[in-house]
């Protein structure tokens, strides 16, 4: 019994998105250490683009007309989120769509301002509410923070200060008017 509980707590430690992204821990820092846990009464099935999409798709046929290789839905969207970053060779160059709140973090060392959509997912190690999402450049209209957004773009990683960082290369970033589940937790 004694040797399971170790076991157990590395896979508890595992499947709550413990992260050592620094982009991440960027916006955690920016945000005094982390989001609360409020839904504000928003379901799952409130976003009707998502409606009838399958929680993740990889389309790599010819016959993809929209151009998006990977849609990022509700169901199922931290353990996606998860994949890509910890599979990034396999989804580099691909096509993503997702939609989340937007933040904007100005980092005043470097004087950059980096651009966010994330959703607020479980936590680790006592803290609820940790970002999931994806940092993503774009040079046009920037929307307020907390929109909510969909973010299209192709996936890339550049470097920075000795870091690797993944972020979305726009090709669109839409504001929307009906808000999906701000909280997940799959």
């Amino acid at each position: 019994m004694k040797r399971l509980i170790p076991i157990l707590l590395i896979l508890a430690l595992f499947l709550t998105s413990c992260s050592n992204d620094p982009s991440v821990k960027r916006l955690e820092e920016e945000a005094g250490g982390g989001f609360t846990d409020d839904v504000a009464g928003i379901s799952e099935d409130s976003n009707a683009d998502y409606e009838n999409v399958p929680p993740f798709t990889v389309s790599e046929s010819d016959d993809n007309p929209s151009g998006i290789d990977i849609d990022i839905t509700e169901k199922m969207y931290v353990a996606y989120i998860n994949e890509i970053y910890v599979n990034t060779e396999d989804y580099l160059g691909k096509t993503i769509r997702i939609q989340g709140m937007f933040q904007a973090y100005l980092d005043v060392n470097n004087g950059q301002t980096y651009y966010y959509v994330y959703r607020t997912g479980p936590g680790c190690c006592g803290n609820d509410g940790s970002m999931c999402g994806f940092e993503f450049t774009w040079g046009e209209d920037i929307p307020n923070d907390n929109d909510w957004i969909e973010v299209v773009g192709s996936l890339r990683t550049y470097e920075e200060d000795g870091w690797t960082y993944l972020t979305l290369n726009a090709k669109s970033v839409t504001v929307l008017y009906t808000r999906g589940a701000e909280t997940v937790y799959q």
